[in-house]
């Protein structure tokens, strides 16, 4: 609702204008024939009525349409914000071990913020679900592949365990630090960083 009201404050020139010339052509339809015989404007009112009327007709239109459009893209986000929530769920429920893998760089290397490549399908597949955001809008291109700074979703930062990750709690044992720098991506492997 709040995203609704924005939207209407950043239109509200054109739109405000269109308001009151809306309202003002309805007062003047309203108002009883007695009044203008008072001030003695009846030739005036019979004179302008059909394009006040005509008026009214347009603004009123156009309020219409303007809510219409406003209220369709407010439950159209909705829409598309429901279903990324739910792409985002389905993701992180059966991620595969390469896209583990991805994840897990974020904590091995104690970043927020990674260059990934977008060739590599673990990242297309979480950046798609909604898993991965762009975190600047700076892309590199190095050798054929183009690399996009990502990171990870605040909304899926809560659900990415340890568990889920595959990562041990507590102390690594060197075995296990093996196992994790086995498992990192190739493109990862040239960052080494201690476990």
């Amino acid at each position: 609702m709040m995203h609704f009201i924005q939207r209407v404050k950043h239109q509200q020139g054109f739109t405000m204008t269109v308001a009151w010339l809306c309202l003002v052509g309805a007062t003047l339809l309203i108002v009883p024939m007695s009044l203008f015989k008072n001030i003695k404007l009846l030739n005036i009112s019979d004179t302008y009525t059909p394009y006040v009327f005509f008026l009214v007709l347009l603004t009123g239109s156009y309020l219409l349409t303007k809510l219409v459009n406003l209220l369709f893209s407010h439950f159209y986000n909705k829409f598309k914000a429901r279903q990324l929530f739910a792409a985002r769920n389905k993701m992180i429920r059966q991620l595969d071990f390469e896209e583990k893998a991805v994840l897990r760089e974020f904590i091995i290397q104690r970043k927020n913020v990674l260059p990934l490549p977008m060739k590599e399908l673990a990242v297309a597949n979480l950046l798609q679900s909604g898993v991965l955001v762009p975190a600047f809008e700076t892309q590199e291109i190095k050798g054929s592949s183009r690399i996009i700074k990502l990171s990870i979703a605040i909304e899926a930062r809560e659900q990415l365990t340890h568990k889920v990750l595959g990562l041990p709690v507590g102390k690594l044992t060197e075995e296990e630090a093996a196992i994790l720098k086995a498992a990192r991506p190739d493109y990862a492997r040239s960052n080494y960083i201690a476990l």
